[in-house]
């Protein structure tokens, strides 16, 4: 995959595939141009030997487009998730990541800035006049000019017939000239420095048009979207129709597109919706004071949820000698689209989660038997609606229903009554209960976060974790940032560095291997989960420099969307990473609210915090582990709560480190003479991390001697270089 860079530094001068591979300002246009004419004839003839034709300052028609569709941002469809994304168009002569400057051609392709009609680009022959002329109108959306610019060229004739309105709007509008005044050569190569003056000219005198993610033209259930223009400093300003019909021109009355103010264009068929479907058509324009208005561009999705629907499986995983058979399924009529698994070893399955659809309209239960060929039990991983409704069809036929207390206790309190004769038939299971399928196990592990009494599942045998609103919820065509407001951050990091470790106990390989969500389209492996980790460790770290405005509901809120002035820590990029996480929306309370979302002391609950983390500067109090690992020995865990009790359950996980408790028993067989110690600080930045007194790096082990009854002790200073703990291990021969 080519890699993106950004070159910012004056001092060190890139080169014309550095430029070619990032976004291209103006002033990095300009130093393109040196680069150009010192490079460009000697790296393509190094490829193509009839480049040395072309003279040393003429770009190729790959290095043309490449600047063109880095100055966009064009993301290329091969970067990001999304099932419902249009086939990638393509050239023969061009073959993703091994033809030079492949993305960008392909995505210039996408946006129609370039044909494939004649099915081949020829990426290493030089860009001539009339081409780039096209190109750069295309890619601006420059309108038709009135005036016949060309008729002052003696050699007008010349330029190709399907070119002359692309060539004579941009002489036109002044963009461009002739290679003198009475010539225009417009089948002559273009020079880089000819190239840098067309650019500049451009993208001085007028804004870059709006452009938007996720791409149009699509069919799908939802669509979540973000306009941009590549023009700094510019203001856009969109309409929009959900019924099909032509929206308005926008002006500088129409609404106002920010981001960071009114988070995503949330594109839907709602609930209350009477049709199966809903054509949105979106125009949008993007002015700045100083320059010409970019063209008004107009986009169209069409979102199609029916208002009734089958249930419909895939199946992801086939059956093998140490991996179980997996079915996805799903009801195309469902608003959040959660997905259902149904995984199946050699003697018995397991669904995980019961879907959204209403009970009412079709039974999933009797869906999954037309699947599944033994018998099998049904794990909550959670009782939000979108996760929960079916439980009662199983457990009313005698399905075993696994879930935590804190779940059976929230279901049988529920209002519905199917909901609490589910609670009731519950079985509530231990964190790290395990489910024989046969051929392989599934573990459970507790996960509060999203929900007091969350759950995930680990098939043992293949290193495979299945969850639901945890981790991964990465579709970012419809920006699934998860809720984790159940429980403080630091203290979850806490948990959630637990949870790893448990994994890899269990798991057969000794590490994750995948990790899929209800929310998520295909799986992604363990950099989805140190992902999510180091969103909440920048929280610790930074504080609120760690927090923006949520994609969902940005500071001020989406008009088109229920979520307002909510927090959110975000890690990848979501177009570029199907890795990508975003976790919050509500991390405590709004964006105009003192910070709520770390620890602080209370008697609600036994928590053993003495500071306020969320006081100012409290980030950099933190003077405690977030997790320590002990390799040839166990440690003797304790209580941690989070919560005060609800539904008459207390919010509690046993057997764990808790940061804020400083004594422990280490358990070791008899005639082990050392253990492996790894203490990991729960800030990033602590000033010091000993183990004995003597110092040891951050999240790195380091060997400790043991006999019976022998202490050892660990010291952590602060990042504020004050505040201080020691914890004391004691060593018990078992």
């Amino acid at each position: 995959m080519d890699q993106m860079c950004s070159c910012t530094h004056d001092s060190a001068l890139p080169t014309v595939d550095e430029l070619t591979r990032s976004r291209v300002s103006r002033r990095q246009f300009g130093v393109l141009a040196v680069a150009a004419a010192a490079t460009v004839g000697v790296t393509a003839a190094s490829a193509d030997p009839a480049a040395a034709h072309r003279g040393p300052q003429h770009l190729t028609r790959g290095e043309f487009i490449s600047l063109i569709s880095n100055h966009f941002d064009w993301v290329h469809s091969s970067m990001y998730i999304d099932p419902y994304k249009l086939p990638q168009p393509t050239f023969n002569d061009v073959k993703l990541g091994k033809t030079e400057h492949s993305y960008q051609i392909e995505t210039a392709l996408e946006e129609g800035v370039v044909s494939n009609a004649k099915r081949t680009f020829n990426p290493r022959k030089p860009i001539t006049r009339q081409d780039a002329a096209d190109m750069l109108a295309k890619a601006f959306h420059l309108p038709a000019s009135d005036q016949n610019a060309l008729s002052r060229f003696s050699d007008a004739n010349a330029v190709d017939q399907p070119l002359r309105g692309s060539v004579n709007a941009m002489l036109a509008a002044g963009f461009m000239t002739g290679e003198s005044r009475t010539r225009l050569s417009p089948r002559s190569p273009l020079s880089a420095k000819e190239a840098r003056t067309i650019f500049d000219r451009l993208t001085r005198e007028l804004v870059s048009p709006p452009q938007v993610m996720c791409k149009p033209g699509t069919t799908a259930p939802r669509r979540y979207i973000d306009i941009t223009t590549p023009t700094d400093g510019a203001t856009i300003h969109y309409t929009y129709t959900d019924d099909g019909s032509e929206p308005a021109d926008p002006s500088t009355d129409s609404p106002t597109f920010d981001l960071r103010q009114n988070g995503v264009l949330q594109f839907v068929n709602p609930l209350s919706s009477t049709t199966d479907s809903k054509e949105y058509r979106l125009k949008a324009v993007a002015v700045k004071d100083g320059m010409s208005a970019s063209s008004v561009r107009e986009f169209s999705w069409n979102i199609v949820r029916p208002l009734q629907g089958e249930f419909r499986a895939q199946q992801v995983k086939r059956a093998g000698r140490s991996q179980p058979a997996i079915w996805k399924i799903n009801n195309p009529s469902e608003y959040y689209q959660a997905n259902v698994y149904y995984i199946e070893g050699s003697r018995r399955g397991i669904v995980f989660d019961a879907g959204e659809y209403g009970a009412e309209k079709a039974d999933l239960k009797a869906f999954i038997d037309t699947i599944a060929s033994r018998p099998y039990d049904l794990v909550l991983g959670h009782n939000h609606p979108d996760h929960a409704e079916q439980i009662h069809n199983f457990t009313s036929a005698g399905v075993t229903l696994y879930c935590t207390d804190r779940e059976k206790a929230a279901l049988s309190a529920a209002r519905r009554e199917d909901h609490r004769l589910a609670g009731q038939a519950a079985v509530a299971v231990e964190d790290g209960f395990e489910i024989d399928l046969g051929n392989v196990q599934v573990s459970l592990f507790h996960a509060p976060g999203h929900t007091n009494g969350l759950i995930t599942a680990l098939i043992n045998q293949a290193g495979w974790v299945y969850c639901s609103d945890h981790y991964g919820c990465n579709r970012p065509y419809t920006a699934d940032t998860t809720q984790f407001n159940s429980i403080r951050a630091d203290l979850f990091l806490s948990l959630q560095r637990q949870l790893v470790a448990d994994y890899r106990k269990r798991s057969r390989s000794g590490r994750v291997v995948e990790v899929t969500n209800a929310h998520q389209d295909v799986a992604v492996g363990m950099e989805c989960i140190d992902n999510f980790i180091e969103c909440f460790q920048n929280m610790i770290d930074d504080g609120d420099a760690a927090i923006e405005p949520s994609i969902r509901g940005g500071i001020s809120g989406n008009p088109t969307g229920p979520v307002r002035n909510s927090r959110m820590s975000k890690v990848g990029d979501m177009w570029r990473d199907p890795n990508w996480i975003a976790v919050g929306n509500s991390i405590g309370a709004g964006l105009d609210q003192p910070r709520d979302y770390l620890s602080s002391p209370t008697d609600a609950y036994p928590s053993g915090v003495t500071v306020d983390y969320n006081a100012e500067g409290g980030h950099l109090r933190y003077s405690v582990l977030s997790h320590l690992e002990i390799d040839g020995g166990r440690l003797v865990g304790t209580d941690v709560h989070w919560a005060p009790p609800s539904n008459g359950v207390e919010n509690r996980l046993t057997d764990k480190f808790n940061p804020w408790v400083f004594d422990y028993e280490i358990v070791v067989p008899r005639g082990t003479r050392s253990v492996s110690v790894l203490p990991t600080a729960m800030s990033s930045n602590v000033r010091s991390l000993t183990v004995n007194g003597s110092q040891v790096r951050h999240s790195r082990p380091v060997r400790v001697p043991v006999r019976h009854k022998t202490r050892f002790t660990v010291g952590v200073v602060a990042p504020d270089s004050r505040t201080s703990s020691e914890y004391t291990f004691t060593v018990r021969v078992d």
